[in-house]
């Protein structure tokens, strides 16, 4: 059984519908999108417990760890939600953020190529992914063109 394809009696074992997991993620988006960081948090923090294996709620974890500068978090939710979801262009391009803020280069421009291959292939559509996409190539062209930036 995939990760991502997680069975409804193991949400359910924990009282949780799939529903109500996707329900509990927007309301914590919602906080997030109104600026209220700290609630937003606090919901992903219980809602990462009950459904470990929610990809969606470990990138919302690394952005705010990202945004909060702490980014042993952000790469180890990052890490997460691609151990969940090894397709989920979002978090690579979350980790390749945090990879280039760690000084990692190798690694960010590995992850960063297989989403360019994604983006070429089509497999990528989201205009707002390949704008985060193009964003960190240009980063990572920069970073490596001049180190001491």
């Amino acid at each position: 059984m995939e990760l991502t394809k997680r069975s409804s009696s193991e949400v359910l074992r924990k009282g949780y519908s799939d529903e109500e997991v996707s329900s509990i993620y927007e309301l914590a988006r919602l906080h997030l999108e109104n600026g209220q960081l700290a609630k937003g948090e606090a919901i992903l923090d219980g809602l990462v417990e009950v459904s470990p294996d929610f990809a969606p709620a470990w990138l919302a974890k690394s952005y705010l760890s990202l945004v909060g500068q702490d980014l042993d978090k952000s790469l180890f939710a990052a890490r997460q939600a691609l151990r969940i979801e090894p397709d989920f262009a979002e978090a690579m391009l979350f980790l390749v953020s945090c990879l280039m803020s760690v000084g990692d280069f190798n690694s960010a421009g590995t992850h960063l190529g297989e989403v360019g291959e994604r983006v070429e292939a089509g497999m990528v559509t989201d205009p707002d992914v390949i704008r985060l996409y193009k964003a960190q190539l240009i980063r990572f062209q920069n970073k490596v063109r001049y180190p001491s930036t």
